[in-house]
């Protein structure tokens, strides 16, 4: 790459947006559902739409891939987050349209991105992964904490337009990636000759099942904590400010685990892949049990979240990675990656739901606790078999 800066600005940027423009706007949901007059009952839905919307489009990614090439696809992209962002704010029924759009590029985003990275850094993917990881939770946190303050100085529109110009800065720096470190005439003929000589079938892979399997595990076990977890702590005792906090400690306390793990993936071997990720996916699965304790103070809440937080972002971190370093080429990584995120987060989208379900029914978070102790349980077991070979399209 000519200007490798353009690149790396570009990724951190990606990073910013990969969360931040869906996951900031339930913190201000009374204020939004204010300004629109209508209840917030009904933009709860808000935050399910994401999901399902990379569910379904995450599969489709591969195919217009080929046709339009990484490049102008993840570009298109970022245009479709970009233009949803800014409809948000013009009406009721724009809310919920914009909200699709930005589940649809970031959909795409969350595939390409890997892929992304085995192309342009093929040897450094370790180092690439963890950046753009570390800036996604960083950031992530940063703006649920800095929503509410400018939603009450300014506007929640305000904000939102404040996320829509971040999404135009990684346009910006996309296009100009594009024209100084791409050569898109070259690229179109390397394109078609993959087109015509690789042929990826995901669907028809045992090990990309798997990684179906262990991506909706990682993402159901994972929203359910960041939704449910701070009611659980106040049925214990704690208050509504003390949950605040031990819900912000989980995000915060999984940037180390961002910055670190993904390079230690790329430069270990199976054994110690296996090793590692069993010990930090034992964390998190002792921070589920932890939940049973019906008499658990702030400490101990907060050990849950440190364990939920660092343990939780390595098995992330973990799916992220693999779709890059245990594939052979771009197209096999964003085979894999569809794939795996289609079931991922369609598993997810339905988790908190029956979660909540449950804990109407029974009052109480025993039952769905031991569901999640035991999908960790099964993650475990397939991500052995998974590290059996070195790549997944052997």
């Amino acid at each position: 790459m000519r200007k490798k800066w353009v690149f790396t600005l570009s990724i951190v940027l990606l990073g910013v947006v990969m969360r931040a423009t869906f996951t900031t706007i339930p913190v201000v949901i009374d204020n939004v559902a204010h300004s629109f007059g209508l209840p917030v009952s009904q933009l709860g839905i808000l935050t399910t739409l994401p999901l399902l919307t990379f569910a379904i489009f995450s599969p489709t990614t591969s195919y217009v891939t080929r046709r339009f090439g990484m490049e102008k696809t993840l570009l298109g992209a970022l245009l479709l987050v970009l233009l949803g962002s800014l409809l948000r704010v013009a009406s009721a029924s724009m809310l919920f349209v914009g909200t699709i759009l930005v589940g649809i590029g970031i959909a795409f985003i969350n595939v390409l991105l890997p892929a992304t990275l085995v192309k342009f850094t093929p040897n450094k993917i370790g180092a690439y992964t963890s950046l753009y990881s570390t800036t996604m939770t960083l950031m992530t946190a940063i703006f649920q904490i800095i929503a509410v303050p400018i939603t009450k100085t300014f506007s929640w529109q305000m904000l939102v337009v404040f996320l829509s110009v971040i999404v135009l800065l990684v346009v910006v720096t996309w296009i100009l990636h594009m024209y100084v470190n791409v050569d898109l005439s070259a690229n179109k003929r390397v394109q078609q000759a993959d087109n015509k000589t690789e042929q990826v079938h995901p669907w028809r892979n045992k090990y990309a099942w798997a990684m179906l399997v262990m991506a909706g595990i990682q993402s159901a076990v994972f929203y359910t904590s960041i939704a449910w977890v701070p009611t659980v702590a106040q049925r214990t005792g704690l208050s509504a400010t003390q949950a605040g906090w031990v819900i912000g400690v989980m995000s915060l306390i999984g940037i180390p685990a961002s910055m670190w793990v993904p390079s230690f993936l790329e430069r270990s071997n199976y054994k110690q892949r296996v090793r590692f990720m069993t010990g930090a996916t034992s964390l998190w699965l002792i921070a589920i049990i932890m939940m049973y304790n019906t008499q658990a103070g702030l400490i101990w809440w907060l050990i849950v979240t440190s364990f939920i937080g660092l343990g939780g972002t390595a098995v992330f971190v973990y799916m992220v990675t693999s779709y890059a370093i245990r594939t052979r080429s771009p197209l096999e990584s964003s085979a894999l990656s569809g794939m795996a995120q289609t079931g991922g987060y369609l598993i997810a989208a339905g988790a908190p739901w029956a979660y909540g379900v449950l804990f109407a029914q029974l009052d109480s978070w025993f039952l769905q606790t031991t569901v999640m102790a035991v999908a960790i349980i099964i993650f475990i077991g397939l991500m052995w078999f998974v590290e059996r070979d070195e790549t997944i399209f052997e």
